[in-house]
């Protein structure tokens, strides 16, 4: 009995100790007194450039420093701890600290036999982001295959484009046409009061972009080798035309530039870049330029040259777009940038490059010299990035 109560004994006073130490409030700079502190990284402009790189494999979100060329932090976004998200292309909502941010699940598809005795795809999402932090603000679902994300900051509308190969298989041509999806606006998802709406639209639709007035979403649709264009507050579809000047294009990268107005549309099959004007029913210009690989997100880097970065070889080329003048192109080893994905101009005039990498080790974002293009600073970053958005100070 003496053995009992002298443990009975023990364990007061161990939860007495418990008590004591865990009254009062924590300290100032220290949180460990909270029953949930915070210790998420935070990312304060302090008047220098943050550029924000989603990584599709590795279910983060790099955050850099342009000035420094350094990481700052990779942060795990999406909402399934076990599966992969595939986060594409993080847009961002200055106006309301938001970043958005779509959910591909690029592993998670059904079968095609599946498809065919009534099973479902896995639906996306889009989550918005906090950028001090990226933490959820909210999220709200959207088709399967979401494949890529445009934000209006003029109308704070947002659009989703949803590369669904699995219907593109069907015989019917209005059964093979995905949605792109509006949520307008935007920061309704951070509130929990977002009501998305859909506009059936064509084949496997693939990068989008806003004009510059947010009022028409110009759409990539790779599986219907075409443009279209939309009217972002009725979703009535404007026209749809040829993606390039050959028989079989394959546009998937897709830039608008409101500035100049025009539109750059990368082909995938002919391995050209077609440039548009940025109109309603967008007129091809004789300015079509040719590369020596796969292209992908070209960015105008002065007001008549464009940069355009391509894969299989890994490479880049500089075009006078007024002429369709090549003036440059350069190759890249593996080691220094495989798979160039997109270029990126900051305000500041200095010109930066993602990398893919192979998809299943780091891929980087370098910076390069504007007239040759050669590689000038280097940051590795997750697995498998696409794009970068630049937060300017």
């Amino acid at each position: 009995m003496c053995r009992v109560r002298d443990f009975e004994k023990l364990l007061l006073a161990v939860a007495t100790a418990a008590a004591v130490g865990c009254s009062g409030s924590p300290s100032d700079g220290d949180d460990t007194g909270f029953a949930f502190p915070n210790h998420r990284v935070t990312f304060e402009p302090a008047g220098r450039r943050l550029g924000y790189v989603a990584n599709r494999n590795s279910d983060t979100v790099s955050v850099l420093d342009l000035d420094a060329m350094t990481l700052l932090a990779s942060v795990p976004v999406g909402r399934d701890p076990v599966d992969i998200d595939g986060p594409r292309h993080l847009v961002l909502d200055t106006a309301n600290g938001l970043g958005y941010i779509a959910l591909s699940y690029p592993f998670a598809n059904t079968s095609t036999h599946a498809l065919a005795e009534g099973g479902t795809q896995r639906s996306g999402y889009v989550q918005a982001l906090n950028l001090l932090d990226l933490s959820i603000a909210g999220e709200v679902r959207v088709d399967p295959i979401a494949a890529d994300v445009a934000f209006a900051p003029t109308t704070g509308g947002l659009a989703v484009s949803h590369a669904d190969v699995f219907r593109a298989l069907q015989a019917d041509t209005e059964a093979r046409r995905a949605n792109v999806v509006f949520v307008d606006p935007a920061n309704a998802i951070a509130q929990g009061n977002a009501e998305p709406s859909r506009v059936t639209l064509c084949a496997v639709p693939s990068a989008i972009a806003f004009d510059g007035r947010g009022a028409r979403l110009f759409v990539a649709c790779t599986g219907e080798d075409s443009v279209v264009v939309v009217d972002s507050a009725s979703g009535a579809v404007l026209s749809r035309v040829p993606a390039g000047a050959s028989d079989v294009n394959k546009p998937y990268a897709l830039v608008a530039d409101p500035t100049h107005q025009r539109l750059f549309v990368s082909n995938q099959v002919s391995f050209s870049v077609s440039v548009f004007d940025l109109s309603d029913s967008p007129k091809l210009l004789a300015t079509t330029q040719r590369v020596s690989g796969v292209p992908m997100f070209p960015a105008l880097i002065a007001d008549t040259t464009l940069a355009v970065p391509f894969q299989f070889p890994n490479g880049a080329a500089l075009f006078d777009v007024t002429t369709g003048e090549q003036l440059l192109e350069i190759q890249y080893p593996d080691a220094d940038c495989t798979n160039p994905a997109e270029f990126s101009l900051g305000s500041d005039g200095r010109v930066h490059l993602v990398c893919e990498g192979d998809h299943y080790r780091p891929g980087a974002v370098v910076e390069l010299d504007p007239a040759t293009l050669a590689i000038t600073a280097s940051v590795s970053v997750g697995l498998y990035p696409e794009r970068m958005s630049i937060l300017e100070p």
